[in-house]
This record gives structure tokens, sequence and C-alpha cells, in this order.
């Protein structure tokens, strides 16, 4: 990427940093907040998984709405604009967080994870962004460069939120606050994308179903976007547990939950920055890629529920996110090729909203602790990436530049 593009590009890709900056800040804030001796005291154990499985999931919850209504309003009304409106729903989210905090009142807390998850909106229309001015042969690559500003965010967030929530738990949620009313400033000089409206948007409730519908008149989509589904919800399991695993079994801090989660952050960074390059250039293509990853990924995550110590807890999450890199790269580029530029805000929301549904299910699972032991949702975790696998064999190769001008000069003849 030249200079002059980065520059037009800063300020998006500031946004997609403070989103996944802010989601990562919340994780290890959320395990050690319901751990915290007010809470303890306060409730039951089984009330206090089931209120941790409320805080995981009211987030997801209110993604799966935002994130298709968002990619479709961004495809509608420009990226900048829509990005703006998230920014501003997220900077409220955190304020309504950290007044709940203030007040002592657990419900405000609740409507800042819901009303965060509706604002979660800027990774698809930063990918859209993005890959709109990419070739189809090179859209992996574009995909790449806003997944390392993804992992930049997923390395500082953990980190930062479980250092600053050991001392407070209103620091990182004043810190996010600030941090997304900044961008918002930025954003609203920017000039990366066209704000010029393309077509007409009514909002409605009913429209995210709607647009999940519009799936099945697309079979080409179905295929990439039910192997990123079953990836994506395998790896949150992991995610969500292995973060009560290091707390419970190993007696992790919140500061030492927030540095694990830097180590995960590490492994996307590191396979974003040069890993995926360098295995995307041994194997040629997108489709191996993406089946390595999934394979990699999935025996790492089964590895995570045997009996380790926690130095090689550590390294298998160093792993189990690089490899995650190389799937999750090649397989949102599937999602965004199934479909023409004018719908590629939506095809990217509809693979975030199976994020939103992946995180929201794996946020319910919690509530089954009482019964079952972490290790066994570790286990499980792994098993559902693998099987990502099957739908993954069917995956379509992208054309390269010298079929396209084939394919053109035939409809032409």
């Amino acid at each position: 990427m030249d200079l002059a593009t980065l520059r037009a590009r800063a300020p998006l890709f500031l946004a997609v940093f403070i989103d996944i900056f802010s989601f990562g800040l919340m994780y290890p804030l959320i395990v050690a907040l319901f751990e915290n001796g007010t809470i303890v005291a306060g409730y039951a154990p089984s009330t206090r998984d089931t209120l941790l499985s409320l805080a995981f999931s009211l987030f997801p919850i209110g993604m799966f709405f935002g994130a298709s209504l968002l990619g479709d309003l961004s495809d509608a009304v420009g990226r900048r604009r829509t990005l703006m409106i998230c920014m501003a729903g997220l900077a409220a989210s955190y304020g309504l967080m950290w007044l709940a905090l203030e007040v002592g009142h657990l419900w405000l807390f609740f409507l800042g994870r819901l009303s965060s998850g509706l604002m979660a909106g800027t990774a698809p229309i930063a990918q859209a962004s993005v890959v709109d001015a990419a070739p189809e042969d090179r859209r992996s690559a574009a995909m790449a460069q806003v997944v390392l500003v993804n992992t930049l965010g997923m390395v500082a967030g953990p980190a930062i939120g479980g250092i600053l929530g050991h001392w407070d738990f209103r620091l990182p949620l004043g810190l996010a606050l600030a941090l997304c009313l900044l961008t918002l400033a930025l954003l609203r000089s920017a000039h990366f994308a066209s704000d010029e409206a393309r077509r007409a948007f009514s909002l409605d409730w009913k429209q995210p179903f709607r647009l999940l519908a519009r799936v099945s008149d697309r079979p080409a989509i179905i295929v990439p976007a039910a192997s990123f589904f079953l990836f994506q919800f395998g790896f949150l399991i992991y995610y969500t547990f292995i973060l009560i695993e290091m707390q419970r079994s190993y007696g992790f801090t919140t500061a030492d939950l927030g540095l694990f989660s830097m180590v995960m952050g590490l492994g996307c960074a590191f396979s974003s920055a040069i890993g995926f390059r360098y295995v995307r250039a041994w194997l040629g293509s997108d489709k191996p890629t993406a089946l390595l990853g999934l394979a990699l990924c999935g025996a790492f995550l089964i590895v995570s529920g045997l009996p380790l110590p926690a130095w090689g807890q550590v390294a298998v999450a160093f792993l189990s996110t690089a490899s995650n890199i190389l799937a999750f790269i090649t397989l949102l580029a599937a999602v965004s090729s199934a479909v023409d530029e004018t719908e590629r805000g939506w095809a990217l929301g509809i693979a975030n909203a199976g994020v939103a549904l992946s995180v929201f299910l794996a946020g319910l699972l919690t509530g089954l602790l009482v019964f079952l032991p972490v290790d066994a949702f570790l286990i499980a975790g792994g098993v559902i990436v693998l099987a990502g696998i099957l739908p993954g064999l069917k995956l379509a190769e992208p054309a390269t530049g010298t079929e396209l001008q084939d394919q053109a000069a035939a409809e032409l003849r």
C-alpha cells in the first residue's frame, strides 16, 4: 500500500482498530467483574454463571441486528457516514457501562452491552470499502490489511483492559469512550470513500431477517458463509471458555487475563503481517490456505482441552490464533467474492452476523458450566472448527486477472 492510500484510509483503519480494541478490552473485564467480591457476595454461583452468560450474550444479540443493518446501510448511504454512526453509538454504549459501575446498577451495564453490539459494524463496512477497489484475485490481500488492523486492536484491547481493570473497572471503559469520540471527530473530516447515496434505505426491525433470507437467492455465498460460521463458532467457544479456564484453574488475575488475551492477539498479528503472505504464496491460492488454517486451528483448540501447564496454554493460544488468520482472511475473501460490489457490504454484514450468532451461542454455553467442565467446551470448539472443512472443500477458487480477461473476451465474441 502506498503512502497516499495509507493516509486516505487511516481514519477507516482507526475506526476498525477502536471497534476490535473495545471488544477485546471487555472480555477480561467481564470475566473478572463477575468474579468480583461484590457480585460473589450477592449472588449464588449458578446465578453468577447466568449473569456472566447474559453479559456475553447481549452483545451478539445487538450485533446480529446491527451488523446486517449497518452493512446494508453503508451500501445505501456510504461507508464514512455509517462508520460515524457506529462510533457515536459505541461512545454512548461505553458511557452507559461507565455509569452502571458508578451507580451500581447491573441493568445499565447490560443495556450498554446490548447497544455496543448494535453499533459493532465497522469491520464489515471497512472490509467492503477496501475490497471495493481490489481486483478479484487480490481480495484476500486487501482483506489482510483490515485484518492486520483488527489484530493490532486485539493485541492492545485485552492487555490494556486487563491492566487498567486490575486497578479500577471504570478505567478501561473511560478510555474506550474517549477513543470512540476521537475517532468520530477524525471520521467527520475524512475522505476515504464517497458519501453519495446509492439507493434508498428504510429502517425496519425485520430487515435483518430479510437480509438473511436474501442468501437463498444467492447460492454462491452459502458455501463460504457456512464454512466461516462453523469456523467462527468453534473458535469463539474457545475464546470465551479459555479465559474462564485460565482464571478458575490457573488462578489468573484480571491483568493476567489481559496479557493472555494479548498473546492471542500477537498470534493474529504475526500471521496477518508475515505468516499469511508466505503460506498463501507457498500454497498458491486461497482455498488450500483456508483448509490448512481450519485444520491447524481445530487441532490446536482440541489440544487446549488437555491437561497442560500454564505456559503450554499460552503457547497453544498463540498457535491457535496464528492458524486462525489463515482461514479468517481467505473465507472472508470468498464471501466477498460471491457478490458484486453493490452487495458487498451486505455479504460481509451477513458474515459478521454469523460472528454475532457465534458469540451469542458461545456466551449461552457458559450457563452449562454447572454441569460440564471447561475442558469439554474447549475440545468441542476444536471439533466444530474442523467441521468447517467439509463446506470448505467446496470453495470455488477466485478467477485470476488472466482468466477474467479471457471471460470478458469470450463475452464480446
